[in-house]
């Protein structure tokens, strides 16, 4: 009787045994990447209050599409993250940066989402760069008003 949980013993110790080695593959997942290494982030630019762009050292770009909205997420606002393993992952949050004085006060923090690789055209569209392509129109140079002559 005892043998006859053996196979199912020992095929439960290979699972438990094999999971942490498909979790180290990159944290790569259909819909992006689960985690990115925070080591290798060179900038991070946020688009509006749900999305980011992470610009890594060797210039690949991930787009982070929040899960939800992040109220008072914007462009130019300064955003950090904690994290304890070097590893920015889809579970891991942000959380907003406020200008107090001379220092910074936390506001809301807001969950990520996966980490999707994009190209630096679909980053440009992402930051509205679409109309960067259409060449600048000339402006003719404002003719000289006509002083007033009055009699």
């Amino acid at each position: 009787m005892a043998n006859d949980h053996f196979p199912t013993f020992a095929t439960l110790c290979c699972v438990l045994f094999l999971s942490p080695a498909t979790q180290a593959q990159d944290d790569v997942d259909e819909g992006g990447e689960r985690c990115i290494d925070t080591r290798r982030i060179s900038t991070t630019q946020i688009i509006d209050d749900q999305n980011i762009l992470f610009t890594m050292r060797d210039r690949t770009i991930y787009h982070n599409e929040l899960g939800h909205r992040c109220p008072g997420l914007r462009r130019g606002k300064t955003i950090s993250y904690r994290t304890s393993m070097s590893r920015l992952c889809s579970n891991d949050s942000i959380t907003l940066m406020d200008s107090f004085g001379m220092g910074m006060t936390r506001g809301p923090s807001c969950g990520l989402g996966k980490f999707r690789p994009v190209t630096q055209d679909e980053a440009d569209a992402l930051r509205g760069g679409e109309d960067r392509e259409i060449e600048p129109q000339p402006i003719p140079p404002a003719e000289p008003e006509e002083p007033e002559v009055t009699e």
